[in-house]
């Protein structure tokens, strides 16, 4: 859908052209999907992307260098000899741009954690496709070019051949300011040229304009946000059992919670803990709902946007609370994203509400995490020697962080109070016997979990035979009082002879990070309502307070590690692209002031970053947003690269510095927008979430896909549009205030001199 829109735009060049520039974007993709092949890496998601957000930029090298043969055959030159000159001349600049954005993507290769495993493919596909598109810009085009490009001109003026060395000498003419769009642009570049200084504060207040609106409409409530919160494919409501619990118990419990889902069950009887249990056969009758498009379908419950449920009930030992599913659990499965009438997180949390009262287990809900496993958005990791401690400071923390507003499913894993049977041994009595605690061991190993004797084989088939206690044995502890233990002697003594049964409460697991003993207490987000960055900077506040015993510490980690390495991270990488860009820069004009000029225009283009926020309502997203910043400063100054690099020309050709400014904005401007808008329209399908559904030949509205990007897209987009405005008139208007600076600065300098020495000079001019 992106491609088409890039295509159409580039007709404004004509048919012939148009077809020219866009050859570029099929060759350069088969190239770059020959380099991923070759490097093993699979079309994911966000490679995908990646090649979406290149789409429009694939396109730029192509348009210069396309544009600048057909100049040079419009103006006679052989067709083989200006695709040769045309693209000399043009070279350094269109390799200087491609490079700009190559280094902002550089840093971005070497981002660590789960993040980076997720992000990575970004910049690695960015660097390949564009790399492919400079090499397709400067072989392939230009060979096409010489073969199929068709001027009026015949190639011959008053029956001489033209030079192509008085052109290339003479360089490119600027263009006749003519029709309203150009007179426009000129007046607004001559009045910006006038209030020189007006402007530029103005640029920069209009930054501070946008930011500071952005936090007045959704900063304040919603400041940022770590990963896009995305609308689930499914969730599952997730059931830990008391310890020691029976599978028949599990069962009615799953049971209730189906009962709730279906709403089969009313609201009393849910506070009752309990349904009538004739009342599960008919839980299951389908009803019948609408999906977006108005077609029909059978569901399962009430909830018009669920499509399947299922349960699973089984017994394990030992906890399985953090693991993302849980063995007991029930599971349910939304339609398909374009066919929900309302969001599926609304639907999570109506199920939350209707389960909260369901008594017997501990129940929480979990949505299918569509990113990468960063974690819970407060995740609090408490380290300690004596775990009955680390469970007492597990459940006070869990009380305190239950009452922050919109936190839900807080649990740890802490477990204590495992039912067990102990068998203490009396050493002396078994030694009387000639028995130790292994021998004694091993039979009690024998009884319940069996002992391979032997092999029955059938046919071509082998089966075990295994001696064990019966099933019903092995469920009841009466059997050990009449255990026989057999000695080395052949006799058979009683167990409870020489050792005590009793019942006692175990601790469950104990688990360790870093050889520190640890319980975790983790906290799901309501993120419809409050982004999980902010509640857990709400936990942090809250937990300030709170007073742990000496030896024991506490720490916030998960998602928060993940976020402050990332935050980190990209804030690293933004400066060293800037300083990577500036350093191009300097290389290509050989000054400091001009590419301080372009660099200019990349930090004002981060007031487009935060109107695209605001219009569209999104959080500052420390991924997307992050990624989407330092794109745009690649993207951003290939135009302030074109516009100076003419400009400079023009003043070498010796127009003087106002006459050059306005030149080289009039000339630039169609190619500057061309550009920008090639680079936007690529991105509008991703950021509105509609495109051509090309298997079924119809338009679709939403995207599941579209979820993930959006932000990264609006800010691509708004960003490069206000960056587009500003290098069309704010760079040419700080381009002339710093030229004409040194004459001011002397001219200043000059009138200061003699000022000072007027008191010292006599009527006849002599000191």
């Amino acid at each position: 859908s992106g491609l088409i829109l890039v295509v159409l735009v580039l007709l404004v060049m004509g048919l012939r052209n148009a077809t020219l520039v866009g050859l570029a974007i099929p060759f350069s993709m088969l190239l770059s999907f020959m380099v991923i092949y070759a490097l093993g890496i699979t079309l994911n998601v966000v490679v995908l992307f990646s090649l979406v957000l290149a789409l429009g930029m694939l396109v730029d090298n192509a348009i210069v260098i396309v544009e600048n043969i057909y100049r040079y055959m419009n103006q006679g030159v052989p067709r083989v000899e200006a695709a040769m000159r045309a693209t000399s001349e043009v070279a350094y600049p269109v390799i200087a741009s491609t490079v700009t954005t190559l280094v902002a993507f550089f840093p971005m290769m070497f981002w660590p954690g789960i993040m980076g495993e997720f992000m990575k493919f970004l910049p690695i596909t960015l660097i390949i496709t564009l790399s492919s598109s400079l090499f397709v810009a400067m072989v392939i085009n230009p060979a096409l070019a010489a073969f199929f490009m068709k001027v009026k001109n015949s190639g011959m003026q008053e029956g001489k051949a033209v030079s192509a060395d008085d052109i290339q000498a003479a360089g490119e003419k600027p263009i006749a300011i003519r029709g309203p769009i150009l007179k426009a642009y000129r007046r607004i570049l001559e009045y910006s040229l006038d209030h020189r200084v007006s402007v530029i504060i103005s640029s920069f207040l209009l930054l501070f304009i946008l930011i500071q609106i952005w936090k007045l409409v959704i900063g304040l409530e919603k400041p940022v946000e770590f990963f896009p919160s995305l609308d689930p494919k499914s969730a599952y409501v997730n059931v830990d059992p008391p310890e020691g619990a029976d599978l028949d118990y599990m069962d009615r419990i799953i049971k209730e919670i189906e009962l709730a889902v279906t709403n089969t069950c009313s609201g009393d009887d849910i506070i009752g803990g309990t349904c009538e249990a004739n009342r599960y056969e008919t839980a299951y009758t389908f009803r019948e709902h609408e999906k977006r498009n108005g077609d029909k379908f059978m569901g399962p419950s009430d909830i018009s946007n669920i499509e399947h449920i299922y349960a699973t009930a089984k017994k394990k030992a030992g906890s399985s609370l953090f693991s993302e599913y849980s063995d007991n659990r029930l599971g349910i499965q939304f339609l398909d994203f374009e066919d929900r009438k309302t969001p599926s997180a609304e639907d999570v949390e109506l199920i939350r509400k209707r389960i909260k009262d369901i008594a017997g287990a501990r129940i929480t809900v979990a949505e299918e995490q569509g990113g990468p496993p960063t974690g819970a958005p407060i995740n609090i990791e408490i380290s300690g020697e004596d775990v009955r401690m680390l469970g007492e400071i597990s459940r006070q923390v869990r009380e305190i962080i239950s009452k922050i507003p919109h936190v839900v499913d807080v649990k740890d894993d802490y477990m204590d109070a495992l039912p067990s049977v102990q068998i203490d041994i009396d050493r002396q009595k078994a030694a009387l016997f000639g028995l130790s605690t292994n021998t004694i061991g091993f039979a009690l190993k024998t009884a319940y979990n069996g002992l391979n004797v032997s092999t029955y084989r059938e046919g071509d088939d082998d089966y075990d035979i295994t001696v064990k206690f019966t099933e019903g044995d092995r469920k009841v502890t009466d059997v050990l009082r009449k255990l026989m233990i057999p000695t080395p002697v052949g006799q058979l003594v009683p167990l409870t002879t020489i050792a005590t049964i009793k019942f006692a409460g175990s601790i469950g697991d104990i688990n360790r990070i870093n050889h520190e003993r640890v319980v975790t207490v983790k906290a799901e987000v309501d993120e419809t309502k409050v982004p999980g960055s902010v509640a857990k900077m709400q936990a942090e506040e809250v937990m300030k307070d709170f007073i742990l015993p000496p030896g024991y510490g506490l720490q916030f980690t998960g998602q928060h590690e993940h976020e402050k390495e990332s935050r980190d991270f990209l804030s690293k990488a933004f400066i060293i692209a800037i300083f990577l860009i500036f350093l191009v820069l300097v290389t290509q004009f050989n000054s400091i002031s001009q590419p301080m000029i372009i660099m200019t225009s990349v930090i004002l283009s981060l007031g487009g970053v935060y109107l695209g926020l605001t219009v569209m309502r999104f959080p500052f997203g420390i991924i997307m947003c992050g990624v989407g910043v330092i794109s745009l400063a690649g993207v951003v100054v290939n135009n302030a690269i074109v516009l100076i690099d003419y400009t400079n020309k023009l003043r070498d050709r010796g127009l003087p510095l106002r006459e050059a400014i306005v030149s080289a904005g009039a000339t630039r401007l169609r190619p500057v927008l061309l550009t920008a808008v090639t680079t936007i329209l690529g991105l509008i399908p991703m950021v509105t979430g509609t495109s051509i559904d090309f298997r079924y030949m119809t338009i679709t509205m939403v995207s599941e896909t579209s979820q993930y990007w959006k932000s990264l897209s609006a800010v691509v987009i708004f960003g490069l549009l206000l960056a587009t405005i500003l290098t069309l008139v704010v760079v040419p208007t700080l381009y002339s205030l710093i030229e004409s600076a040194p004459a001011a600065v002397r001219i200043t300098f000059n009138k200061i001199k003699q000022w000072y020495w007027r008191p010292f000079e006599t009527n006849n001019g002599k000191l």
